[in-house]
């Protein structure tokens, strides 16, 4: 179960300030994002969140809409037992696909703390899904007891919010896998978060840069990423996220895209074909038949990268002359696939 948060995830906080609440709204926006799953805060401490109704409600509505859901609580340390009693129960009584604990500053110099806790929500889930949110530059919190959160967990979540920081996106990631490799936990296990949010002197990062970290995170070993917060984005956050694809993969288009792109396609289609036929009776005859060009996809291809290699202007012209071959998806190429070049 440990690959239980891969793909895109999107942080709520507060759930009546996320389209109101309405959950038919929330699972729409995140499907058109290209989003998995959400994760919902559950708990505060030893005690639930208040939602305007019970997690578990909320799960099964979101999970009955095709969204995966993660539950997640603030831990402070103070009371392990009751913190660690509401987990076991978001992920029982709540029925999460998955735990996700927000530990930060209270766990400071207090490693025992921490032992306590997973102690108890390892002895009570074994072998569930439990990640754990924290510092992203761990060279600089070196009182925060890591390790007795990694024995304990699938993964970790680290906050790289460099539009925060205000350091350049790359110097962000690479100081993050960097002191995280240097612990013994490697990119399968990082689960990077995006502060996708405004608020004081912080901005919103740049549409590309959201882009850029998917790439990035994804091409560095992650399996998946996610974004702070939901109720916090704009439009624009909302269209990088949706445009934002793992290293090596096309974006997805959405089905408005994809009407428009097919038209524009035949069009263009028609047009070559007249021509043709125009040039054709020009030269008193149709051309020969000329065998036609044959590639054969390699692993790691993309259509636009077979396209550029070969020349094309665009890839919707091999989709388009191998759409038989490929099928509906054209994000999806698989290597051994003979393709046929226009």
């Amino acid at each position: 179960m440990g690959g239980a948060l891969t793909g895109k995830w999107v942080w709520i906080w507060n759930l009546r300030r996320c389209e109101g609440g309405n959950l038919d709204r929330i699972a729409a926006r995140l499907k058109s994002a290209g989003c998995r799953g959400a994760l919902v805060k559950a708990f505060d401490g030893g005690y639930w969140f208040d939602q305007g109704q019970a997690f578990r409600e909320i799960c099964r509505g979101l999970k009955a809409r095709g969204i995966s859901v993660g539950g997640w609580g603030y831990l402070y340390g103070r009371d392990p037992a009751g913190e660690a009693q509401r987990a076991i129960e978001t992920a029982n009584y709540g029925e999460a696909d998955l735990l996700m604990l927000d530990v930060e500053t209270e766990f400071k110099g207090r490693s025992d703390a921490a032992r306590d806790v997973c102690g108890r929500i390892r002895s009570a889930l074994p072998g569930y899904p439990v990640y754990y949110s924290s510092f992203a530059i761990a060279r600089y919190h070196r009182a925060f007891p890591f390790e007795q959160f990694h024995r304990s967990t699938q993964g970790t979540a680290p906050q790289v919010y460099w539009n925060a920081f205000r350091w350049p996106l790359e110097q962000s990631l690479d100081m993050t896998y960097t002191d995280y490799a240097a612990m013994g936990i490697p990119p399968s296990l990082i689960h990077p978060v995006a502060g996708v949010y405004k608020e004081g002197y912080v901005t919103y990062p740049l549409p590309h840069e959201v882009r850029e970290f998917v790439r990035q995170a994804s091409a560095r070993g992650s399996p998946g990423v996610s974004f702070w917060s939901y109720e916090h984005m704009d439009e624009s956050m909302w269209q990088a996220v949706a445009s934002a694809s793992p290293a090596g993969e096309e974006a997805e288009l959405s089905s408005q895209e994809y009407e428009q792109l097919t038209k524009q396609i035949a069009i263009v289609g028609s047009r070559v074909d007249r021509l043709a036929v125009e040039v054709a009776s020009l030269k008193g005859g149709a051309p020969a038949p000329s065998a036609p060009r044959q590639y054969t996809v390699q692993p790691g291809d993309t259509l636009s990268g077979i396209a550029q290699k070969l020349g094309l202007a665009t890839w919707q012209r091999l989709y388009e002359a191998n759409a038989a071959t490929i099928g509906g998806n054209p994000n999806l190429i698989r290597p051994g696939q003979v393709l046929v070049v226009p």
